[in-house]
C-alpha cells in the first residue's frame, strides 16, 4: 500500500499537543511551525482524518521540486501524479503561501499551477472510481526560496465543524480549540466536567463526545471521500468500527444564564449524539450548584470587545469558583491576566494559542489554591 506525505494543521501554540495526538494514531511526527507532518499508510491517513481532534486541515503531499521561474513551476506541477487525487474537470482552488521567492505573486502562481494540473491530467489515468463532485478542490502552494510543494486538500471544510453545530451563541470557541484545552489541563473523562458559561456548548458537547468514544469526524464528509483513489470500502470499514467509550455515564453540564443559548446548545447536543449525556441549564454563574463534590470547571469567558461586561463576568465567575467551586480544578482561557486578577484566580498557565486573533493564554489550576503566580 501506498505512504502519503501528510501535513496537519493546527493553531500556533499547539504544534506539540498535536503530535502528541498524532502519536497516538502509530504515525511519528515531526512538528514545523503551524502543524506538524508525518507519512501514514491509506488506512492510517483515513484513521487521523476520522478521530484526530486537534488539527484544522489536512494537506497530502503531491509532489516536492525546485523552481526558480514560472516555466520551471509549471513543469515541476505537470509532472506530478494528480489523477489519485484530482478527477478531471474538476474545479480547483489554488492557494499560495511564498516565502524568499521570485515567485511570489499569487495571481500569476495560482493559474500557472492550475493549468499544470489539467495538462497532467489529460495523460493516460492509472486510477479509476471515486464520486464525481464539482465543488473546488483545494491545491497549496508552498514556496520557500526555490523549493516548491504541492498539496492536496484531505479535509474539505476545516475539521473543527464536526457537523453537530447548527446553532451557535455570540463568539463560539471551535471544537478542536476546546479539544485542546481539555488535553492542557489532562481532563480525563471519569472526571466530573462543568462549564457555567457554556454558551452554544462546545466544552461539554465536545467532552461528551471524547467521553463516549464518538469521532470527531462521525458526521461529516470530507474531500479525500471525492479523490479517484479512494477506498470506500476501507473507509466504511474504519466508520464502523465499534466505539470503545471510556465511561458509559459522564458527569459533564452546562449552564447559561439565556434562556435562548441553552436551547441552542441542546439542539447541539442532539444533533452530536449525546443530548442525554449532557445537563445542559439556565443558571446564572453564581447560582450554580456543583453536580459532585469535585471535578473540572472550564470556560471561555467573555473578554475585550468580543461581548459587553465581560469584566462583570470574570468577577461573577470568580466569586462562583472561590464559593461554591472552591477546591475544583479550574481551566480558562484567558487573553490578559488582569482578568484573572478581576476573578482573585491564581492559575498558571499550561499552554497558549490563537483564537480569532486574540493569542490567549490556557490556564488551569485549582479554584482558591495557590499554584504558582497569576
Amino acid at each position: 500500500m501506498s505512504v502519503e506525505s501528510v501535513f496537519a494543521v493546527v493553531a500556533p501554540g499547539l504544534e506539540h499537543l498535536l503530535a502528541e495526538e498524532l502519536g497516538s494514531f502509530g504515525v511519528d511526527p515531526t512538528v514545523e511551525e503551524g502543524g506538524a507532518s508525518f507519512e501514514a499508510d491509506r488506512a492510517t491517513l483515513y484513521a487521523v482524518q476520522l478521530g484526530a481532534r486537534l488539527p484544522v486541515r489536512l494537506w497530502v503531499r503531491v509532489t516536492r521540486f525546485r523552481a526558480a521561474s514560472l516555466d520551471g513551476l509549471a513543469a515541476g506541477g505537470r509532472a506530478a501524479r494528480w489523477a489519485p487525487y484530482v478527477a478531471p474537470g474538476r474545479p480547483l482552488a489554488v492557494r499560495v503561501a511564498s516565502h524568499g521567492s521570485r515567485l511570489r505573486h499569487a495571481s500569476s502562481i495560482a493559474p500557472k499551477v492550475e493549468d499544470a494540473v489539467r495538462d497532467a491530467l489529460r495523460g493516460p489515468r492509472s486510477v479509476t472510481g471515486g464520486r464525481p463532485d464539482r465543488a473546488p478542490l483545494a491545491i497549496l502552494v508552498r514556496i520557500d526560496g526555490d523549493e516548491v510543494e504541492l498539496s492536496v486538500d484531505a479535509s474539505g471544510e476545516e475539521l473543527h465543524r464536526r457537523g453537530w453545530r447548527r446553532h451557535v451563541g455570540e463568539a463560539p470557541l471551535r471544537e478542536n480549540l476546546a479539544a485542546a484545552v481539555l488535553a492542557l489541563a489532562d481532563w480525563d473523562p471519569s472526571e466530573p466536567l462543568v462549564d457555567p458559561m457554556c454558551g452554544s456548548g462546545t466544552f461539554p458537547i465536545e467532552a461528551a463526545t471524547i467521553a463516549l468514544g464518538i469521532p470527531p469526524g462521525a458526521s461529516r464528509s470530507f474531500a479525500l471521500e471525492t479523490w479517484p483513489s479512494f477506498d470506500r470500502d476501507l473507509w466504511e470499514r474504519l466508520r464502523g468500527e465499534p466505539r470503545v467509550a471510556h465511561t458509559d455515564r459522564p458527569t459533564i453540564a452546562g449552564a447559561d444564564r439565556d434562556g435562548k443559548v441553552i436551547d441552542a446548545a441542546r439542539r447541539n447536543a442532539r444533533a452530536a449524539g449525546v443530548g442525554s449525556a449532557v445537563e445542559l441549564t439556565v443558571c446564572d454563574v453564581e447560582e450554580l450548584e456543583p453536580p459532585a463534590p469535585a471535578g473540572l470547571v472550564v470556560s471561555n469567558p467573555p473578554y475585550g470587545e468580543r461581548l459587553k461586561g465581560a469584566e462583570e463576568a470574570w468577577t461573577r465567575l470568580g466569586r462562583a469558583l472561590l464559593g461554591r467551586f472552591r477546591g475544583w480544578r479550574v481551566a480558562l482561557l484567558v487573553p490578559d491576566r488582569r482578568l484573572l486578577r478581576l476573578a482573585r484566580l491564581t492559575l498558571p498557565q499550561v499552554g497558549s494559542f490563537s483564537h480569532g486573533g486574540t493569542r490567549v493564554g490556557v490556564h488551569v489550576g485549582i479554584a482558591g489554591g495557590r499554584i504558582g503566580r497569576g
